[in-house]
């Protein structure tokens, strides 16, 4: 793509003569420009005019990327065809650091069947690149690359992006590393906007998410964020065909991150393996969803990693690589260095030094080792809990590893030689919403590439997604894990009865079709359950109970209410489906403090509007004989349904060997 970015006369624009020697000596800022449409021409040169230049075209969403003189904006701002001027924001990985997440949001479930690269359905991942050589990451995944202006995405200098594509498609079966959602294989699009900086700006993102559009992907990972909003991203996110996921932020605050809190895109936070929401995990009502987040184990750049370990004669000790060590593999007598804070902390000549944490740096306490001839150093902790620590760019020239506070203590006691090594390692932990979110869009993909889904919408599958999952935290949505954890296997029972499954149509083609309401009552005393049986063509997605006995409704597909004596009790429930259709079912209830509730007949009443008219159907479990008041009559049925009216119907049904029981809507 090119742009013409040389200066040029504008004869009709005054503007640009007086501002350009100014502009030309003020500091550069980088804007989103938006114009009028069929005004990119113009605007362009009025950028060039004022010493600018156009560095990303978003002529699709009426708009450009400029880096411009600041002292140029005002003017700009007053252009009639410039619609708006906004910072160019930045967008940063949502990462900190630290696959259990598998089998916690079901993508093992055998009721899934695991897709490969010829599926239709492609997950386009928005970040730092990828290890495309990478052993996990291999064989069964088709990986096309494109370069949204940074290095080749081939590449990944952060391994922010490789870890996040081996959480959605590491290679499973393959007796190494890890298993991702999509263990099968799955096709990916992998557009980088990051590089060893760690930051992008807005309009990039709006950049890759048209390139992965036009390589035909279905679901975007975009593991980023920042907190400010972007006009230009929000309307191209809001337009955009694709089913767009990002990373809820890692601020640990209330505060929303973009693009995550767009209404268009799915936000994701993160949870622990105890399924406790991420201390770092922001909460706000745009959240829609949790998926793990908390030392999730992926792939990274091929060597970028480390595995420590210490072994000995009494067995092996959990180890951590400090950062920055050398790698290499030291076996030899241990000797106790104390905290190692000088030469002459030990006589390590030929040994490995344990070494406690504290008074001095890591790397200091491994340069007295090395400087007293030690070949390793392992440094344990002062507090409880495992040591990770790093060397902070020091060069040393032996191993050396982190240990917790009890294996240290038990290597006191060790006698007789042991073994440290520190090797290569192709997988990391870490910890972030964008761990999380790779979950949610892995589990999109195979949600939509199941046999049968295929012409479900991203609404469908989003929907799916956000209906199944398991509430967790407040009853209902909350602003710390939205609708709950993702459960991938139940959205996949939940998506096959739907329309759009099996070439039903998809995104609801059909007419809403109201729900018919029907609930299950048990009343061994004064205390009764009532749960909803109804059923809708779509979803019922509210439930209000009326128990007959004046007090508060009860909301929610199952409830218990209490009657305070005997009686027989008119009970109804309203349901109401994802169209705002409702329907309502009545019973009569029969409570006795003695028990035997649900031994007398039961009758069901629902009603129904058909345009202006009503109409009203009778059930029971025992024939009846009923009348309208329009003149309708059964008898001896087990159901009746009246003729059509328009206002309130008085029904009196009788059930065999009972006495009248009058009924008015």
């Amino acid at each position: 793509m090119k742009f013409n970015n040389k200066p040029q006369m504008l004869v009709s624009i005054a503007l640009a003569s007086c501002l350009a020697s100014a502009a030309a000596m003020a500091a550069n800022e980088r804007v989103i420009v938006g114009f009028q449409p069929g005004k990119s021409q113009a605007v362009n040169k009025l950028v060039a005019g004022n010493g600018g230049k156009v560095v990303l075209d978003l002529s699709k969403h009426n708009a450009m990327a400029i880096e411009i003189p600041s002292q140029a904006l005002k003017g700009l701002r007053n252009n009639p065809n410039v619609v708006y001027v906004e910072d160019d924001v930045k967008r940063y990985p949502m990462a900190e650091v630290a696959p259990y997440g598998i089998g916690m949001v079901q993508a093992d479930s055998p009721l899934l069947t695991q897709p490969n690269t010829s599926a239709p359905k492609t997950i386009c991942i928005i970040d730092s690149g990828i290890d495309d050589g990478h052993p996990d990451l291999q064989g069964n995944v088709h990986v096309e690359t494109v370069d949204a202006g940074t290095d080749s995405s081939l590449t990944d200098e952060n391994a922010h992006g490789t870890h996040v594509a081996g959480t959605i498609a590491a290679i499973g079966g393959n007796n190494e590393g890890v298993v991702g959602v999509n263990s099968g294989g799955v096709s990916l699009v992998i557009v980088k906007v990051f590089g060893a900086d760690g930051w992008a700006y807005s309009s990039s993102l709006v950049a890759a998410h048209d390139v992965c559009v036009s390589k035909g992907a279905a679901i975007t990972n975009m593991s980023l964020g920042g907190s400010f909003k972007s006009r230009t991203e929000q309307s191209a996110f809001a337009q955009s065909p694709l089913l767009n996921i990002a990373a809820a932020g890692n601020d640990g605050n209330n505060r929303k991150s973009y693009p995550a809190s767009y209404s268009a895109v799915m936000s994701v936070a993160a949870v622990d393996k105890n399924t406790t929401i991420a201390a770092f995990s922001q909460q706000n009502s745009e959240v829609d969803i949790a998926a793990p987040g908390v030392s999730v184990l992926s792939t990274i750049p091929r060597g970028m990693g480390s595995k420590a370990s210490v072994t000995s004669g009494a067995g092996t000790f959990d180890a951590l690589g400090m950062e920055g060590s050398p790698k290499g593999s030291v076996n030899g007598p241990l000797v106790d260095c104390g905290l190692g804070d000088s030469q002459t902390s030990c006589d390590a000549t030929g040994s490995i030094c344990l070494i406690q944490r504290g008074t001095i740096s890591f790397a200091d306490k491994v340069l007295a080792c090395e400087s007293a001839n030690g070949t390793a150093a392992i440094i344990y902790n002062n507090e409880p809990g495992p040591l990770s620590g790093t060397l902070g760019g020091v060069t040393t020239s032996i191993p050396s590893v982190g240990i917790s506070d009890s294996e240290g203590s038990s290597l006191l006691g060790i006698v007789g030689d042991v073994s440290v090594t520190v090797e290569d390692f192709d997988y990391a932990y870490f910890d972030g919403t964008s761990m999380a979110t790779p979950h949610v869009a892995g589990a999109a993909g195979l949600l939509w590439n199941q046999p049968g889904a295929k012409n479900c919408t991203k609404d469908d599958i989003r929907g799916a997604l956000e209906a199944t999952a398991d509430d967790l935290g407040a009853p209902g949505v909350d602003n710390a894990y939205g609708h709950g954890l993702l459960q991938v296997a139940d959205a996949y029972t939940y998506l096959r009865g739907q329309s759009c499954f099996n070439g039903g149509g998809g995104g609801g083609g059909g007419s809403n079709q109201p729900p018919v309401a029907s609930f299950d009552d048990s009343c061994p005393d004064l205390e009764c359950t009532f749960t909803s049986t109804s059923t809708d063509d779509d979803r019922v997605i509210s439930a209000s109970w009326d128990f007959g006995d004046n007090s508060a409704n009860g909301t929610g597909d199952s409830v218990i209410h209490t009657y305070s004596e005997d009686g027989i009790y008119s009970v109804s429930l309203t349901v109401t489906d994802s169209g705002g259709l409702s329907n309502t079912a009545t019973k009569n209830v029969t409570v006795s403090s003695g028990g035997g509730g649900g031994g007398d007949p039961v009758f069901t009443v629902q009603k129904y509007n058909s345009g202006k008219n009503w109409y009203v159907v009778v059930s029971s479990d025992t024939n009846f004989s009923g009348t309208f008041d329009n003149g309708k009559s059964c008898s001896n049925v087990s159901s009746c349904q009246s003729d059509p009216k328009r206002k309130n119907q008085v029904i009196e049904f009788t059930p065999e060997g009972g006495s009248p029981i009058p009924y008015v809507f």
